[in-house]
């Protein structure tokens, strides 16, 4: 046989090896469907089999050449969740918004709180309870979809996530504009930094209103069908999400309020949904699978750190419930399960999203080897979770459940 035919050339193309990840993923996803197990543990499964703490197979290294790919699956996601984001409900809800706000606010508070008990430095705790704040927009979407949840609790958690990483992305804009500029590598001041990080929020709500007003132009003017307009919107997002990468302005803002804008500014009948269904569901897959690879079990078998991780995940839970108590529009049930539904996590590449795969490397070595076990407990854990919560809040309608 050619030898540039064998078998282990093939297995070491990076394109080869992401696709046989991602096949083997959505094979053992709707395996275990069959079985009532959520979906995403498929990805789960096959990121710790060929990932970091499996064959390593996939890794970072492989995983920069398709960066671009997996911005892509990002911004569909991220779309998603500013799309089912409910401005006019937020405002005029009274205590029901302000009590999702309070619960957001608590949570990161909460977590900084332990992670100071555990020992860490101040300035690591702050910096990362500040992204402790935002809830894991893959898991809960992806969740949501599996079970085909609706009602009150899912409608309400959903403009959670949305909020919740608004407020994230904000606070650790000041608290990475500190640490940059009081870290040991400090290059400039606080009112320095934080004038940049600011213009990268700017940056990244101006060309979603760039975006936004083009699709929406090229669609008037042309008078393009419904049917027609998901590809159109998918060339918009495309574009807003090249131009924050190369200005290194924040995606996650942006790809945010295209969705929001479209949520709540866009009077026409939409059929996005059904349209982009297939490649949202590929999108969660792709990126769990990537955050699966890159979990180390090994990380976990320290009892001080898996202690801390696990003591960071209950208070985040207990802090969202605490803070949920004035809403009057959901009953104590309900108001677990939302509690439990808001469990997961993101990472610091999760809200910067156009850096994905790089975490930053300012925090000191206790603080970032409990920050990656709380992402390798997020993934082990998160996703059963909020499976769960969604079925206690009984708004589950797949097979039948209720």
């Amino acid at each position: 046989m050619n030898d540039e035919l064998s078998t282990p050339i093939l297995l070491l193309s990076p394109l080869a090896v992401l696709g046989a990840g991602l096949m083997l993923a959505l094979v053992l996803g709707f395996t275990l469907q069959r079985f009532q197990v959520p979906k995403l543990y498929g990805a789960v499964i096959a990121g710790l089999l060929l990932g970091a703490s499996g064959a390593g197979m996939i890794d970072r290294p492989l995983l920069t050449q398709f960066q671009e790919l997996l911005n892509g699956a990002a911004a569909l996601v991220l779309f998603e969740v500013g799309r089912k984001m409910d401005l006019a409900w937020l405002l005029r809800s009274g205590r029901q918004g302000k009590s999702l706000l309070l619960a957001t606010l608590t949570r990161g508070a909460a977590a900084t709180l332990v992670l100071a008990a555990f020992g860490l430095p101040w300035g690591g705790a702050i910096f990362i309870g500040s992204i402790l704040i935002a809830v894991n927009p893959v898991i809960l979407a992806s969740m949501v979809a599996d079970e085909n949840a609706s009602g009150p609790g899912t409608f309400a958690t959903a403009n959670m996530v949305g909020l919740s990483n608004l407020v994230a992305l904000l606070a650790l804009g000041l608290t990475l504009a500190w640490t940059r500029s009081h870290g040991a590598d400090a290059a400039g001041s606080f009112g320095a930094e934080l004038i940049g990080q600011g213009g990268k929020l700017l940056l990244g709500a101006l060309f979603a209103v760039f975006s936004y007003g083009a699709y929406a132009l090229a669609t008037r003017l042309c008078k393009v069908p419904a049917t027609m307009r998901p590809g159109v919107l998918l060339a918009a997002l495309l574009i807003d999400l090249g131009l924050c990468s190369v200005t290194a302005s924040s995606a996650l803002l942006s790809l945010l309020l295209m969705g929001v804008l479209l949520r709540n500014a866009e009077k026409r009948d939409n059929v996005f949904q059904a349209q982009l269904k297939t490649a949202q569901d590929i999108g969660y897959v792709l990126l769990f699978l990537m955050s699966a690879a890159m979990v180390d079990i090994h990380e976990l078998l320290q009892g001080w750190v898996v202690l801390a991780a696990i003591a960071v995940f209950a208070a985040r839970i207990a802090a969202t419930r605490l803070a949920l108590w004035p809403a009057s529009a959901w009953n104590a049930r309900k108001k677990h399960a939302m509690a439990l539904s808001m469990c997961s996590l993101v990472s610091f590449g999760g809200l910067v999203v156009d850096n994905t795969l790089n975490a930053y490397t300012g925090l000191d070595q206790h603080s970032s080897m409990l920050m990656s076990a709380l992402l390798a407990l997020n993934v082990l854990l998160a996703p059963g979770l909020t499976w769960l919560g969604l079925r206690l809040a009984g708004e589950t309608y797949r097979g039948g459940s209720q």
